[in-house]
């Protein structure tokens, strides 16, 4: 079926394993699907068919701003009604193999590596960059995108050796502990969080000062890097933050999109996070076209559209996520 102006959506469920997903696309007129399996806890169906729309509608602005050939999707899974895991991903393969390829997928948040085999015995349509063993895990690819676009924006202030700043990374998972590693080489000071402690432990072995994750938001830096869950950044978090950046790192950091509004009349710029995080779609969709591991200068052009949104942003007096928005229409 078709709702909210979706080309597709799908209701999954399959009996025996417990499986009740929602598999979302967005838009089909400019090549395949592209978006991850996130499997999470739901408090209703509305709630995770809420997140599979706006999470595919990003998806596609993400594509055209990435110059991706491809549309966005999203497929929810709600964990707490599965009863065999192992079947119902075999049973979600089952049905992304149906669509005959018009959705590529991936990994997103609490997705396992046994679900990346259980799923990939079902489907072939599974995003090379992490299926395959050869490649570099999808959260180095977004982690050097985001890289990428922080550097622009640090430039565009006026700061562009990254050894002066101070970068706070809220979540430690497979993007976030690559940006610790990266702004760590690089020589700047990093603080980060997450609510796993084995994380928090590895990356305070690296150099990293951990903070108590109820205090993330709210640490004295250059940039503030949301990379856990969305929805972190909203109006009350906004009024604690001292930050000059905040980089969306996760997808849809924002609690709505009139937050971008209030970052900007606090002085704070924002890095819309389907420009920013864009890395490992880039690479991971030009594998599976052309076989193709390097994409490095593809993902260096995340830093270039980023600037171009900032300087249109600064001269229009708008809000970056309404600048972004308008280039992706425009493009489209």
């Amino acid at each position: 079926m078709a709702r909210g102006g979706h080309d597709r959506v799908i209701a999954v469920h399959h009996e025996a394993s417990g499986l009740r997903a929602w598999i979302a696309l967005h838009h089909l007129g400019h090549g395949p699907a592209y978006g991850g399996i996130r499997v999470l806890n739901y408090r209703s169906e509305a709630d995770a068919l809420h997140d599979a729309l706006r999470l595919s509608r990003a998806m596609t602005l993400k594509c055209v701003l990435a110059g991706v050939k491809g549309g966005g999707g999203k497929t929810i899974v709600m964990a707490e009604h599965m009863m065999d895991r192992s079947e119902a991903m075999k049973a979600l393969g089952r049905e992304i193999e149906a669509l005959g390829g018009l959705y590529q997928t991936g990994p997103d948040a609490g997705f396992t590596a046994q679900d990346r085999i259980d799923l990939s015995s079902e489907t072939s349509h599974a995003a090379q960059f992490f299926s395959s063993g050869e490649l570099r895990s999808g959260g180095e690819a977004t982690a050097e995108g985001a890289d990428h676009g922080i550097r622009a924006a640090l430039d565009f202030l006026g700061t562009p050796e990254v050894s002066d700043i101070s970068i706070a990374i809220q979540g430690l998972g497979s993007v976030g502990m690559a940006l610790a590693k990266r702004y760590l080489a690089a020589g700047a000071r990093v603080f980060a969080a997450d609510v796993n402690p084995e994380a928090a432990t590895t990356a305070e072995e690296m150099g990293v000062e951990i903070v108590a994750p109820a205090k993330i938001l709210e640490v004295s830096c250059d940039v503030l890097a949301p990379a856990a869950l969305g929805g972190t950044v909203h109006d009350l978090s906004i009024s604690r933050m001292n930050t000059r950046i905040v980089a969306g790192v996760a997808n849809n950091v924002l609690g709505h999109a009139q937050q971008a509004e209030l970052l900007r009349q606090r002085g704070i710029l924002f890095l819309p996070d389907f420009v920013l995080n864009a890395g490992a779609l880039i690479e991971g969709s030009g594998y599976s076209r052309t076989g193709r591991e390097d994409w490095t200068e593809e993902i260096a052009g995340i830093g270039k559209t980023m600037r171009e949104i900032l300087e249109r942003a600064d001269a229009e007096n708008k809000s970056t996520r309404i600048v972004a928005e308008q280039m992706a229409m425009e493009r489209f």
